[in-house]
């Protein structure tokens, strides 16, 4: 009972402030009235290489070692998390490309299962779609999971064909389209700390779940492919456990929000980043380090 008039308050107290409140208000008010976090934006990587191989691919696919995500532990990991949280708004089942994963399904299903209320978007790049089998596509509906279509250059002349397959099979679709990518890399390490994060947080607070970690962003799960691959040394520290005994989803949060060495690494928070042509990669370190 006690529980139920506390969230009885909590929401009419929402209501008058959140209006021109920000997150950090949202945030407190839960504080307040002892409620568990909501995680905002959760991302997945199903498959950390690609059918595509952008170069300069933000995830490093094309260094990527042939790797799937573990269904079994990706359930466990998000029975965890459901705990710890009230819940998350927006699940990205994404990679490399989600769809050469074997029991993309199965994770699709374990996605629902935990956070029932959360909005699932599976990216793809499409190259795969047509050839999806039909418990695919029935999952996909069971689960409202929209599927949110990352059309490059080889594919634009297939954007048509891809809006009819989207309608036969009854799902929903988002089609964006990129012809540039950014070099995301300054090896140097000399990016200004402070200045880099707040503006990169503005518009990339994408956690990432890796193996029973939660990573502030792709950054720091997956530079570990850029180091092998050129011998560098960007540090990849900047975690939260959650099997912690200690953790808690308000500290959690909080873990996120901070600061790591990792940032002196990135470009994302400059004005100007430089941007090349959409082509395959190579390889080469220079797609992506601007140092």
């Amino acid at each position: 009972m006690e529980q139920k008039i506390r969230d009885k308050l909590y929401n009419a107290y929402s209501m008058l402030i959140l209006n021109r409140g920000t997150r950090f208000c949202y945030r407190a008010i839960r504080r307040i009235f002892q409620l568990k976090p909501v995680i905002d934006t959760l991302t997945v990587q199903l498959a950390d290489h690609c059918n595509l191989n952008c170069s300069g691919c933000s995830h490093f696919s094309p260094l990527a070692d042939k790797l799937f995500a573990n269904i079994t532990q990706y359930d466990c990991d998000m029975k965890q998390l459901s705990h710890m949280v009230t819940g998350i708004n927006r699940i990205l089942l994404l990679g490399g490309e989600p769809l050469l994963h074997p029991d993309v399904t199965m994770f699709i299903d374990s996605t629902r299962t935990w956070f029932p209320k959360a909005k699932i978007n599976l990216i793809t790049n499409g190259v795969l779609l047509p050839k999806m089998p039909g418990k695919f596509w029935e999952t996909c509906k069971r689960n409202l999971v929209s599927v949110n279509l990352t059309l490059y250059p080889p594919l634009f002349n297939k954007e048509s064909d891809f809006v009819q397959l989207a309608k036969k099979e009854g799902i929903m679709l988002n089609i964006t389209k990129i012809s540039t990518f950014r070099a995301t890399i300054n090896s140097k390490g000399n990016t200004e700390l402070k200045k880099n994060y707040n503006r990169c947080r503005k518009w990339r607070d994408f956690p990432i779940l890796k193996d029973g970690k939660i990573y502030p962003c792709a950054k720091p799960a997956y530079i570990h492919y850029f180091n092998k691959a050129f011998g560098t040394k960007i540090p990849s520290t900047s975690f939260v456990d959650l099997y912690d005994p200690k953790m808690t989803g308000w500290k959690l949060l909080s873990r996120l929000q901070k600061r790591s060495e990792t940032c002196r690494y990135c470009t994302y928070g400059w004005e100007r980043i430089p941007t090349q042509a959409w082509s395959i990669s190579c390889g080469n370190q220079s797609e992506w380090d601007v140092a």
